[in-house]
């Protein structure tokens, strides 16, 4: 009886189990991803502020809206954060 309820207690409501780690490690994984991609972009794109969530930023995001920024700078500024967004939300 004591496995059976150490197994339920290791239960999600969801249904999915937890690992030996309590569930940290495969959470962790796509957050450490996605912070490494982030990182990368704030290096490729030191002097702008992208925010928290690149979804958002592409939301708000107006074409033209950056002092002097031609239209062909600001289209691959914007396709430079929709990749970087495309690749956290792959998980490769």
């Amino acid at each position: 009886m004591g496995a059976r309820r150490a197994g339920l207690l290791g239960q999600w409501p969801w249904g999915r189990t937890t690992s030996a780690t309590g569930g940290r490690a495969a959470d962790a994984a796509p957050d450490g991803f996605a912070a490494r991609v982030y990182a990368e972009l704030a290096e490729e794109l030191p002097d702008e502020d992208l925010g928290e969530d690149l979804g958002d930023f592409l939301e708000r995001h107006e074409p033209g809206s950056e002092l002097g920024a031609d239209a062909e700078a600001d289209e691959e500024f914007l396709e430079t954060v929709r990749e970087a967004h495309a690749r956290i939300a792959r998980g490769f």
